[in-house]
């Protein structure tokens, strides 16, 4: 015998991790369609998981109110979020010392230098053409690692003390400075990949 509906009662709500879930592949699509300057950097599947986790921080301001409102609501997420990374790696971009200091210290945590001529006291076209080529092996090496090492590895770029990281981490600072070297050696290998 088939249930019937009873009247004035109504589906609850899914949960936001159910809808996340369901509309993935259309999330997916739509980072593909328009995010295709950060692409660049970020792979598909890493700007869809940072949408899901700016989803994830302010579900607390999320009522489910429909797909069509919800497939609205996570579009408006995603171009915050396409905003925000787009400043972030035009931020590195303009101030690429940090990368060049990171780049350095991914290529030489091996115990092998990079070959490489010495400074010039005036950078020449060769030594301007050689900074870029490093900031852009060094951009390309951070956008092969996941959000929070990113952050790490800026932090790092950034000077920011093991207390300081700590602290923004929310952590103690052996797991901060633990979290540090792992992000650093995940930095190495990405390094590694995209100097081949």
């Amino acid at each position: 015998m088939a249930s019937r509906e009873q009247p004035g009662r109504e589906d609850p709500a899914p949960a936001l991790g159910a809808l996340l879930d369901r509309h993935r592949d259309a999330l997916r699509r739509m980072v593909e369609r328009r995010g295709k300057g950060l692409l660049a950097f970020e792979s598909p599947e890493d700007v869809v998981q940072g949408i899901h986790l700016r989803a994830l921080e302010v579900a607390h301001r999320f009522a489910y109110r429909g797909e069509r409102e919800f497939l609205g609501w996570i579009a408006r997420l995603a171009r915050q979020h396409f905003a925000d990374r787009h400043e972030y790696w035009t931020a590195l971009k303009r101030n690429p010392g940090g990368l060049l200091r990171l780049s350095s210290l991914a290529s030489t945590l091996g115990g092998r230098p990079r070959p490489g001529a010495p400074p010039s006291p005036t950078p020449g076209p060769a030594t301007v053409a050689s900074r870029k080529e490093e900031v852009d092996l060094a951009l390309r090496a951070i956008g092969l690692l996941l959000p929070r090492d990113q952050m790490l590895v800026r932090w790092i770029g950034e000077d920011l003390s093991i207390a300081e990281i700590a602290s923004r981490l929310g952590i103690s600072e052996d797991a901060a400075e633990r979290a540090r070297l792992r992000a650093v050696e995940r930095l190495k290998k990405a390094f590694a990949l995209v100097s081949r």
